[in-house]
């Protein structure tokens, strides 16, 4: 199934129509096997034994698949806003594809808000803002450093490009097909939660699809100044729903689809891997220290848990798939 790069007419490379691009951020291991990432589940199911195919002007971070007998495409971007960014770019610029009719399909792992989201659950994005537009200050120079936020929003300049709004028909119609997908979680993810929010309601609950604003930052944080500045964010920017969801990407990707007119065809599933805050005995140096694999950074001293990761890209997969499945059909 690999593309063929044929011609057609005066030597130009023939149209190829995507009616699907899968759009997932990182891979663990490899696309066709072990831990999985973002991509791994929708490689298997929609372009199985398709190869990689070369995007003139893609950053490294890039790699993309499609699939000529479903019309699907799988862009693996990078983590972070250029790499994501450029990736979306160079694709969408890509002469031999055409997007004109594709519903992209944006999928991947998110920091939950506390207090909103558990392990597993499933944000159906309504809108995207970008954290780093603005003004940052250390809490220490504030004249009352236990009140108060440490980001400041600058309405004077960045345009239009700091916040998108996705298509609310779009993305209503998406909801009305994934609001009752199940979801999985682990008696160790539950166990996690109980631990650190003793009878607090929200985090007693099943994880279940829902909708809210991403946030997007350049690295990965965890801890309240910064929930507190990324709900500000989404508040400020007037997003129809609150901040749910820390990410890396998309507002980038929502910037990228915008400047090809695709903006209102942008479908963005996050699943809640993590929680925006640190838990009881975590401490950045436990969570990311460079000596310790992936899968070993669960201990007794920290309650992160990497125990829902698997279970979490399952949820993410079963709900993507509904929506790529109706957009097929031609049903989104």
């Amino acid at each position: 199934m690999q593309f063929s790069g044929k011609k057609s007419g005066a030597g130009r490379p023939e149209k190829h129509a995507v009616k699907v691009l899968i759009v997932p951020k990182f891979e663990i291991d490899k696309i066709e096997g072990g831990f999985p990432g973002e991509a791994q589940f929708f490689y298997g199911h929609y372009c199985a034994g398709c190869k990689e195919i070369s995007i003139p002007h893609s950053p490294p971070s890039a790699h993309f698949y499609y699939n000529k007998e479903n019309a699907v495409g799988l862009l693996l971007t990078g983590a972070g806003k250029t790499a994501a960014g450029l990736s979306m770019m160079a694709l969408l610029g890509a002469s031999n594809y055409d997007f004109s009719d594709a519903v992209i399909v944006s999928v991947g792992c998110a920091g939950g808000s506390t207090g909103t989201c558990v392990y597993g659950d499933v944000v159906l994005v309504t809108a995207a803002c970008d954290l780093e537009l603005g003004h940052h200050t250390g809490r220490l120079e504030l004249q009352d450093p236990a009140k108060g936020l440490t980001w400041f929003p600058d309405d004077t300049s960045f345009l239009d490009y700091k916040c998108k709004l996705l298509n609310p028909a779009l993305y209503e119609k998406a909801y009305s097909l994934i609001q009752s997908c199940p979801l999985r979680t682990t008696e160790r993810t539950k166990q996690v939660l109980a631990e650190n929010f003793p009878g607090e309601p929200w985090a007693e609950r099943a994880p279940r699809v829902l909708k809210g604003t991403a946030v997007t930052a350049d690295s990965y944080w965890k801890g309240r100044e910064d929930h507190d500045n990324a709900a500000a964010a989404a508040e400020h920017y007037r997003c129809p729903d609150k901040y749910a969801v820390s990410d890396m990407e998309e507002i980038a990707l929502m910037n990228a689809a915008a400047c090809f007119g695709l903006q209102d065809r942008v479908v963005s599933i996050r699943v809640v891997v993590n929680l925006d805050t640190f838990l009881k005995g975590e401490s950045p140096e436990l969570l990311w220290q460079k000596d310790q694999d992936y899968d070993k950074k669960l201990s007794g001293d920290n309650s992160e848990t990497l125990d829902i990761f698997r279970p979490g890209m399952e949820n993410l997969f079963d709900v993507g798939r509904l929506l790529i499945d109706a957009a097929l059909a031609g049903r989104l």
